[in-house]
């Protein structure tokens, strides 16, 4: 192990992530820059296959391939600096059980990369998407890593079985990472596998070679996973393009609604007593008109949502108050004299004859 040594004199080797049958792979620090990187030292056998595999590379830069930058030469060893990711593998998401829309929003993001990497100025495939080669960060982005490697032909062979009619590639002969029809179909059924153990939760294929979702996924997301892998099928997805524009309005129609500041309620009055309060009625969701528009915009037959009729509320009909006419206590009725009024005209008429009394009376006694 070679944890504690610095390469390059720079590239400090902290620990060992983990070992492949190529390779060891190190978390190191990058003592110049002061940043975290991955350190791939790679196995004399397969030092030419790697050093090709990184030329061919050397200049991606894309959100969702794993960056390379540095590749350090000694005489006996190979070492391929790159970024490091804090993220889950693909067995961690797996355990995850991720819904729908995090299935269709991974695939998407794989494609991406597969169209990136394939472009006319590029033209490389991957040639090996496996579980070991998928990363995902906490903000949700897909990080592919190995490009142009040889082929995990354990891996496919066993997949076979599943819609690849006993073939495990359809391309074997061209040297690693050249581009061909074959191995972009390749490449996209191994995209298709890839969302069929996150969806199902199954590390191994089924005996009988059978595709077998669970009740309640939506049915476009398994149908597209099958056209994806079955090469078979007589709509069989066998483009990164393609797969990526089906991913993509999938993701769009299943995407949960964000959240927000709850809206204010509205309380109903029970018209049995003034200032009695009823149940409160939540004014309708904007993010429900959202979600609707989200899901016809997809031109697949989604499952029918049907609206159940129900009595109205104060949340879908207008609110209307009926205000009674305050009464005054003494509004006067020239028809018919208020009795409070007549009793503080006697009352007044009473205290003017005592005082006129009084006054005369106090004259006559007091000199």
């Amino acid at each position: 192990m070679e944890t504690g040594r610095v390469i390059h004199g720079r590239y400090l080797l902290q620990r060992l992530i983990k070992q492949t049958a190529f390779c060891c792979v190190y978390q190191g620090m990058d003592q110049r820059l002061k940043r975290a990187i991955a350190v791939k030292s790679v196995f004399p056998a397969h030092i030419t296959v790697y050093r090709t595999a990184m030329k061919m590379t050397a200049n991606f830069s894309h959100q969702h391939i794993l960056g390379l930058y540095d590749l350090v030469i000694e005489p006996e060893a190979l070492y391929v600096v790159q970024e490091y990711v804090e993220g889950e593998s693909f067995e961690t998401l797996l355990q995850a059980q991720l819904s729908p829309f995090e299935i269709a929003e991974a695939g998407w993001q794989m494609c991406l990369a597969l169209m990136y990497a394939g472009s006319s100025s590029r033209r490389v495939c991957h040639g090996d998407l496996t579980p070991s080669v998928i990363i995902r960060e906490s903000s949700g982005t897909i990080k592919i890593n190995d490009f142009a490697l040889p082929t995990d032909a354990v891996y496919f062979e066993k997949w076979s079985s599943m819609g690849g009619e006993g073939v495990a590639l359809l391309e074997t002969e061209m040297a690693w990472g050249q581009q061909s029809e074959e191995r972009k179909a390749d490449d996209t059924r191994a995209v298709g596998l890839l969302l069929y153990q996150l969806l199902t939760g199954m590390l191994e294929p089924q005996v009988d070679g059978r595709l077998r979702f669970s009740r309640g996924t939506p049915p476009e997301l398994c149908e597209t996973l099958a056209r994806a892998i079955v090469r078979q099928h007589p709509q069989n997805i066998n483009t990164p393009e393609t797969l990526y524009a089906q991913l993509k309005v999938l993701a769009e129609a299943l995407e949960p609604a964000p959240a927000t500041v709850e809206e204010p309620l509205i309380r109903q009055f029970s018209p049995a007593g003034a200032g009695k309060m009823g149940s409160p009625s939540p004014l309708p969701s904007r993010d429900a008109e959202r979600n609707a528009r989200n899901l016809s915009s997809y031109s697949g037959q989604l499952p029918r949502i049907e609206a159940l009729s129900s009595d109205p509320t104060v949340a879908n009909v207008p609110f209307i108050a009926s205000r009674q006419p305050l009464q005054k206590p003494f509004a006067t009725n020239f028809n018919k004299p208020s009795p409070m009024l007549i009793i503080l005209l006697l009352g007044l008429i009473a205290f003017g004859f005592f005082f006129a009394v009084g006054y005369f009376l106090g004259h006559m006694l007091i000199p």
